[in-house]
């Protein structure tokens, strides 16, 4: 398998959706780099401007500011969303109609925008392959790599935290890029799904999913002052959710995943002592508000590095990486690195 490989990697988060175009000519440092809105606030914006009921399609995307957004406007206005998008608030479809949302069919979103202000949502703005063609950009792609956040869904009786960590914990023991999907998608990660069906309705080629999160970190790996020791902890403080692994080589000893704005440096540290002396427990940290940790292994970290966009506010805790020069970017290394695996040319 060639090394040149023309790979889109796009990290959507929270707060910011952070884009690299990677080319095996050129590598990490000369990548095209773009950080951009994240679209669940760019449709949350335009859901707080328009003065209307709405009619909401086009696929699973992610929450946050957008659900808070469309929840506010209920109290004012309808709304109607088919299955498909409705997933964005909630799985379980009857706690969506519980809100006052009607859903619809598919077949029912041409009639209702008559009288209803017609919105397509997804993670992915097709907009932007345009628009890097438009700059001399090429986008015949080999492989396109997605990082987003998926609580899966959730069995009944089981929150959507604690599902959360369940999928986290099944990789403790593997290496980071066991998170990573390659050409498929389990079929309980809805918003991955969403997102794997939409670019395989126009992309010929390799396909990638991967959690943000472990993305980060793994991205996070080839900053040479973290690739350079055996023992780590890495830690992504992200707009919504922090996580840290404990990771021995590649392989993940331990994990901790909570709320940021439930944390602050003291907090975050008094965790990584208890996640690298192998005593934090997955109750502590679910009561505290989190989603949970799980160690198999104590660790002596001879580097703790932080990352993400809220890594400020943990400032001192370890050495801030910057995998190709850019902070923003650490999601994105990480998933070309997985692809790049995937294809055994890294």
């Amino acid at each position: 398998m060639t090394k040149n490989q023309n790979i889109l990697a796009l990290d959507i988060g929270a707060g910011t959706q952070d884009i690299m175009i990677y080319n095996g000519d050129i590598g990490f440092d000369k990548a095209y780099k773009l950080v951009l809105p994240s679209p669940t606030h760019s449709f949350a914006s335009e859901i707080r401007e328009s003065k209307q009921d709405l009619v909401i399609y086009g696929d699973t995307m992610g929450g946050g500011p957008f659900t808070r957004a469309l929840l506010e406007h209920l109290r004012k206005y309808k709304v109607y969303m088919t299955e498909r998008a409705a997933r964005t608030l909630r799985d379980d479809l009857e706690i969506v109609k519980g809100y006052g949302i009607k859903i619809i069919s598919e077949d029912d979103v041409e009639s209702m925008s008559e009288k209803a202000k017609p919105i397509k949502i997804s993670d992915l703005n097709l907009g932007l392959l345009p628009f890097l063609s438009s700059l001399g950009v090429d986008t015949s792609f080999d492989s396109i790599a997605v990082a987003v956040q998926d609580h899966g869904v959730a069995p009944r009786g089981v929150t959507d935290r604690e599902n959360r960590f369940r999928l986290i914990e099944e990789h403790v023991g593997n290496e980071i890029e066991s998170f990573a999907y390659f050409d498929s998608v389990p079929r309980n990660l809805s918003r991955m799904n969403s997102i794997f069906e939409s670019v395989k309705r126009w992309h010929k080629g390799h396909i990638l999913l991967m959690d943000t999160g472990p993305a980060a970190v793994s991205g996070s790996l080839e900053d040479e002052r973290v690739r350079e020791k055996k023992n780590r902890i890495c830690i992504n403080v992200g707009n919504a959710h922090t996580i840290a692994m404990s990771l021995s080589e590649n392989r993940i000893i331990g994990v901790f995943e909570h709320h940021t704005k439930l944390l602050d440096k003291q907090k975050l540290d008094y965790y990584m002592d208890k996640l690298s002396q192998g005593t934090i427990t997955f109750k502590e940290v679910f009561d505290d508000g989190g989603h949970g940790a799980l160690v198999i292994e104590k660790n002596q970290p001879e580097i703790i590095s932080v990352t993400g966009p809220k890594r400020e506010k943990m400032k001192g805790l370890g050495i801030f990486s910057a995998p190709a020069g850019d902070m923003m970017m650490t999601g994105p290394v990480g998933l070309i690195k997985a692809v790049l695996n995937r294809l055994k040319c890294f």
